[in-house]
């Protein structure tokens, strides 16, 4: 099995081309952060967008939907990664001439949550188009993992041959850009997580 697109809610959708659009004609966004108000523009197209259903029409999308999950550190210091994490959002990723940009919505009203240009976005785009050209062996369903008490978020391949690659991180032992099996994952994380916690019971 190749790696496969979640298709994202149609409520979410329609949510966002409700919420968004008017943030494009603010001329406040436009000189603060170009690339949202030009996301947020695109989300005009409504039923018109072109959502990436394959890795192969990623390039040439508007956007590219997936599911966020999130891992707490209980769980982390437990040995788990996926199989500890919930689904908590939406992100849709859009590519303008001023950067990547996340539109997020929350997966379990489909409501809008945030949009943010953070560098996270494009990089998760970029890992895809790399996947696409072949460069992963990998197997499942592309989505995002958060644990956001370590500022980590990276792209997982969740399925039968799963990866991970680094997004954003503020953990010492990751490296951006890199992709890491579980097993590897959890040898930098859990004793993380373990610290942080341990640090808290004694802050508390």
């Amino acid at each position: 099995m190749p790696i496969t697109l979640a298709t994202p809610p149609e409520a979410a959708a329609a949510e966002l081309g409700e919420r968004l659009p008017p943030l494009a004609r603010s001329a406040a966004l436009e000189a603060r952060a170009p690339a949202i108000g030009r996301a947020a523009g695109r989300f005009e197209l409504k039923g018109n967008m072109r959502v990436a259903r394959s890795l192969a029409e990623v390039a040439d999308a508007d956007v590219v939907a997936s599911p966020v999950y999130a891992l707490g550190l209980d769980q982390l210091a437990k040995g788990k990664l996926g199989d500890g994490a919930r689904l908590t959002a939406w992100s849709w990723v859009i590519a303008t001439e001023a950067g990547a940009v996340s539109a997020e919505t929350l997966a379990e009203t489909n409501r809008f949550a945030q949009i943010t240009n953070a560098a996270s976005a494009g990089r998760f785009r970029r890992a895809l188009l790399d996947m696409a050209a072949g460069n992963a062996d990998a197997d499942g369903e592309a989505v995002q993992l958060r644990i956001p008490a370590l500022h980590t978020s990276l792209l997982w391949i969740k399925g039968r041959r799963e990866v991970y690659e680094v997004l954003d991180t503020s953990v010492a032992g990751l490296q951006t850009g890199r992709r890491y099996t579980a097993a590897e994952l959890l040898k930098v994380l859990k004793p993380e997580a373990e610290s942080r916690l341990r640090n808290d019971t004694l802050d508390g």
